[in-house]
């Protein structure tokens, strides 16, 4: 009997052992599991997320408000995407460097005038208009104190003939009926004019922001006579007309259409920067090269009028500035008015 229960104890000892290395064997193979779900799971998120190809251009950036308006963008130069690279330009003044680089399609973005890209697009450049980024940074200055019916008789100074300032400044004299009773003087860029308006040289002249905020600091009269937006406004309505945007290249937009709503997000945030945070764009200005005091960038964002639209907002508002334009001098504006395919609205 005793042999027997021996017998007993010793079977169930190894059942019991058999089970208990079971268990262990389940507790060691089950992570196993997990692990290839796990990686299982990671190899479709990596085939969910979509793949592009890499994709690097320039960006042109005019000297002036639009500088101001991007410094932000060129201080932090924010990541659009991990296979993208870009560069940005040095700033340009006058409008022939940038009539270049549409034409010759070595800068993929392009910040200019509307109605420069406009005109260049009816001669086939393949660029759109994307968004509009400044709302008018002219005005009319003289030495001594003067208003608008002191004008005749006056010669004014200004700057690029038949670009904006000399197009704007002519269409507000013209419905002023004093186009023909001034004289109008041309010199190469804003710089020249202030550099001319400082010396005393010139008495009356168009100028432009930052350039008048550095002008009121370094003279004790300067009298603004006229302020362009307003009488836009007065004279035309709307918002005041959209002097300066954004074209990109239509390769960009066909075959990395991915890139532009990044990009255009990080331009509204510079925009918005320079106007929220003034001071600490200011301090970035001066850290990227602006050679102007930093008190007078402060001083002239409020003039600048830099705002944000994209192309689907700003549309209405920028056929009606180049349809003035059109009327009072259709080559302003290329010819003819451009049709639809002009403006890009991103998807």
């Amino acid at each position: 009997m005793k042999k027997l229960l021996a017998i007993v104890v010793f079977i169930l000892t190894l059942v019991g052992c058999a089970n208990q290395t079971l268990e262990e064997d389940k507790e060691i193979e089950t992570p196993k599991v997990e692990e290839k779900d796990q990686d299982l799971d990671e190899e479709e998120k990596i085939a969910e997320t979509p793949q592009f190809d890499e994709v690097s251009f320039d960006m042109l950036i005019p000297d002036g408000s639009t500088a101001m308006a991007l410094t932000h963008f060129k201080s932090t130069m924010p990541n659009l995407g991990d296979h993208v690279k870009y560069t940005i330009s040095s700033y340009t003044e006058g409008s022939d460097a940038l009539a270049d680089a549409f034409t010759s399609e070595t800068s993929q973005v392009i910040v200019a005038p509307t109605n420069l890209g406009a005109t260049l697009y009816q001669q086939g450049v393949p660029y759109q208009l994307v968004a509009s980024l400044v709302w008018g940074d002219l005005y009319l200055i003289s030495q001594e104190s003067l208003n608008f019916d002191d004008l005749a008789g006056k010669k004014i100074t200004t700057f690029g003939e038949g670009s904006t300032p000399d197009i704007v400044l002519q269409c507000i004299l013209k419905e002023k009926g004093l186009l023909d009773s001034v004289e109008i003087e041309y010199l190469p860029s804003v710089a020249d004019v202030q550099a001319r308006f400082a010396s005393g040289e010139t008495e009356i002249a168009v100028i432009a922001e930052p350039s008048l905020s550095v002008l009121k600091t370094t003279m004790d009269h300067v009298n603004v006579v006229m302020d362009f937006q307003e009488q836009w406004r007065e004279l035309y309505g709307g918002n005041s007309y959209p002097q300066v945007s954004l074209f990109v290249h239509k390769d960009l937009i066909e075959n990395h259409q991915e890139v532009i709503e990044p990009l255009l997000a990080q331009i509204d945030a510079s925009i918005s920067f320079a106007n929220e945070s003034t001071e600490e764009m200011a301090n970035e200005a001066i850290q990227i090269g602006f050679e102007m005091p930093e008190n007078s960038i402060i001083e002239s964002i409020p003039q600048s009028n830099l705002m944000f639209k994209t192309a689907e907002n700003a549309c209405v508002e920028v056929d009606s500035y180049l349809k003035k334009l059109y009327e009072f001098n259709p080559e302003t504006v290329g010819g003819s008015l451009p049709n639809e395919d002009f403006y890009y609205f991103v998807n």
